[in-house]
């Protein structure tokens, strides 16, 4: 069985979205810790690729999210900040399991804002949130 799992990257937990061979099967929110535990229930018995939006690929403030106001530009870069440094820290993770991952660059029109494009292409029905169609996203590309 082929496992896509599809990572947005965040702070305490990601969005994490698992395809079973082409179809979406589940969407969560999952810490560092939590992803660990799957991958080793998983391991032995499925091929696993993670699919992860390269949060590492963005600047600290770029020109979406930047302000006039410099307290509130550092605050956007300490949280970007600390996304890359949990991309990071899961990507250390996937090479110690020699576990296969790829990454791609953030895009703009991914399904995090629009959920009916989402459901019409995956055929989701249950409950999502902009983390967990972000990884949904991500994860359609290597599904």
């Amino acid at each position: 069985m082929r496992i896509v799992i599809g990572i947005d990257p965040d702070t305490e937990k990601h969005g994490v979205a698992v395809y079973t061979n082409g179809r979406l099967a589940d969407l969560r929110k999952f810490s560092l810790i939590e992803i660990i535990e799957e991958i080793i229930k998983r391991k032995e018995d499925e091929e696993m690729i993670f699919s992860i939006e390269d949060v590492c690929a963005n600047n600290f403030v770029y020109a979406r999210n930047k302000t006039r106001n410099p307290s509130i530009n550092m605050s956007i870069a300490r949280r970007v900040g600390a996304c890359q440094q949990s991309q990071t820290e899961l990507v250390r993770m996937l090479e110690h399991f020699g576990i296969k991952y790829v990454l791609h660059k953030p895009r703009s029109g991914n399904w995090a804002k629009d959920k009916t494009k989402f459901e019409r292409v995956t055929g989701w029905d249950k409950k999502s949130n902009e983390d967990t169609r972000s990884a949904a996203y991500f994860g359609y590309l290597a599904a």
